[in-house]
């Protein structure tokens, strides 16, 4: 079971598809952990994306802590890079932030989108800060001319040591103004290779020796270039080992209201297991998100960005479904969703279709296919190299039940509306189980089925009792039509008399505690003379003497 390497660096693939790359800086070391082709692993630490703000954040995240100490120019919607806002830069003005790791890095790579008119004598400068807001030593890179495109610009060099914060600078040199916008900051060689355990997701290879060598030989991928969430599975699944890893029973994720710096699989790590290139990120930005609403945000480049869940079983399901929300950039295509089974297995299962507007819109995908085979997990990869503007949200496992409404059954059931309508009144029925009450109340107050489960059973219709219906199907049908909580709840006093007036052959016994006695003569005293009404026994229009007479003949 092998796979190609899904890491490789960002100038290779770009300068081979004909993308324009501003820089082809030649590194002064060896590059950091290899993949094939020795190639480094680069790892997500931070994205700053110019939105919803008047200048840069500050952020202080898990891996890395960014301030920005210049702030020239100002920020601006974007009119060339689509992803909406960015920073602009007049003739002459500069920004620059100091970035200070929190993991042990190799190298540190900061790529970038730049357009400009004219930028000669414009330059982006990394390396070691001098304190302030200064390089002391370090490299520059020119940024060419784009003619008003917005292209791609990396620069990397050895990340600090001994806490050393390093400093990038961008300046504009040129005549016209120059727009910087989504700066990713990422690093290579973050952790040694031994760091983790083997039922975690970390670098190539693991701790324990001979549960590496089990798997590597499986899957030789785990130990040249990552140890991913596929490793993890194979411990188990190749019998080299037991992770013990608790599946999930569903999947329901909105993202939040706060933004959090790092990336997805930072700030969720109990849902996902794997983010690969660059990102997945969250965003305030977009039709899929707002200020007050967080959406996931896909970055560029190459390879894809993509995030893993953790394993899924969701085998006990009848059927499943998979919504979210999505927004992608017009004519740009959208996520792939895939899904990796027990075996390793990578199964494409639907790919996003191209927008012609940059809307958020609603995506269904049918997971059912899948059930079955045992334990699974889900891959949603950016599907493009310019998927910056990709956004999804709101991303849920709806679980379909194999009852309709008027079955007993699992909690919900297969009829969303009579769902909504059911649980209203009674969570029990989405949140525990579909029983008779649920049944019930799909029955006589949702529209839902042809007979009222309650409704032939429990006893007479002309007796209290702490339990719903009557044994008469007809009148308990026609009683509960009239008054819900009889086949509900318990076929009480006024079910009774419902009972007695819409159903004939009244009983004397009017306030239905089982003994034809004073109380109901009482009763039948009270609406003496009145026209109708449960105290006319004999049904001729008048409480009179006949109704007295049948009331005393059953005396006792």
């Amino acid at each position: 079971m092998t796979r190609p390497t899904r890491f490789s660096s960002f100038l290779g693939p770009c300068l081979a598809l004909g993308m324009v790359v501003l820089s082809a800086w030649t590194p002064r070391s060896v590059l950091g952990s290899s993949g094939l082709g020795g190639d480094p692993v680069w790892e997500g630490l931070h994205l700053e994306s110019f939105e919803f703000s008047t200048s840069p954040t500050d952020r202080n995240g898990p891996r890395s802590a960014m301030e920005w100490c210049r702030t020239e120019g100002r920020q601006v919607g974007n009119g060339f890079c689509p992803t909406g806002g960015a920073w602009r830069l007049g003739p002459g003005e500069s920004i620059a932030a100091s970035i200070r790791l929190t993991v042990d890095c190799g190298r540190i790579r900061i790529w970038t989108y730049v357009a400009g008119l004219d930028t000669t004598g414009s330059s982006i400068r990394l390396g070691v800060s001098d304190g302030g807001c200064g390089v002391q030593d370090g490299i520059q890179v020119p940024i060419q001319s784009t003619g008003g495109a917005c292209v791609d610009l990396a620069i990397e060099d050895l990340a600090p040591t001994d806490g050393d914060a390093i400093l990038v600078e961008w300046f504009n040199g040129g005549a016209s103004v120059m727009l910087i916008d989504e700066v990713f900051v990422e690093g290579s060689d973050c952790d040694s290779a031994a760091s983790h355990a083997c039922c975690e997701v970390g670098a190539a290879g693991c701790i324990d020796e001979v549960t590496e060598a089990c798997v590597c030989e499986l899957d030789p991928f785990c130990c040249e270039t990552a140890w991913d969430a596929t490793c993890v599975a194979t411990v188990s699944v190749g019998g080299c080992g037991d992770c013990g890893v608790d599946c999930l029973p569903g999947l329901s994720l909105d993202f939040g209201e706060t933004y959090i710096p790092g990336g997805v699989c930072l700030a969720f790590p109990d849902l996902f297991e794997a983010c690969d290139g660059a990102g997945p990120y969250l965003t305030t930005s977009g039709s899929c998100a707002g200020p007050d609403d967080v959406a996931l945000r896909f970055g560029g480049g190459f390879p894809w960005s993509t995030i893993e869940t953790r394993c899924l079983d969701l085998d006990q399901a009848g059927s499943a479904r998979l919504r979210f929300q999505c927004e992608t950039q017009p004519g740009v295509p959208g996520p792939v969703i895939e899904a990796r089974l027990a075996d390793g297995t990578l199964l494409e299962i639907a790919r996003v279709p191209l927008a012609f507007d940059s809307g958020c819109r609603p995506i269904d995908v049918d997971l059912t296919p899948i059930l079955g085979g045992g334990p699974f997990r889900l891959r949603f990869a950016s599907g493009s190299s310019v998927a910056d503007a990709t956004r999804m949200d709101e991303i849920r496992i709806e679980l379909d039940p194999p009852h309709d409404p008027c079955e007993i059954g699992t909690p919900g059931s297969s009829e969303p509306e009579i769902d909504a309508c059911v649980c209203a009144i009674d969570v029990f029925c989405c949140e525990e189980g579909w029983d008779e009450t649920c049944v019930a109340i799909a029955a006589t107050i949702c529209g839902a089925c042809e007979s009222i489960p309650s409704c032939g059973l429990n006893g007479p219709c002309d007796q209290v009792r702490p339990l719903p219906g009557c044994d008469d199907q007809s009148c308990c049908e026609t009683t509960c039509g009239i008054d819900p909580y009889c086949c509900v709840i318990a076929w009480d006093a006024p079910c009774v008399s419902i009972s007695n007036l819409e159903c004939g052959s009244p009983s004397p016994d009017l306030d239905g505690d089982g003994i034809v006695g004073g109380a109901d003569l009482g009763i039948l005293l009270a609406d003496w003379g009145r026209q109708g009404g449960p105290a006319d026994l004999d049904r001729d229009g008048v409480v009179s003497g006949g109704d007295l007479g049948i009331m005393l003949a059953s005396w006792g």
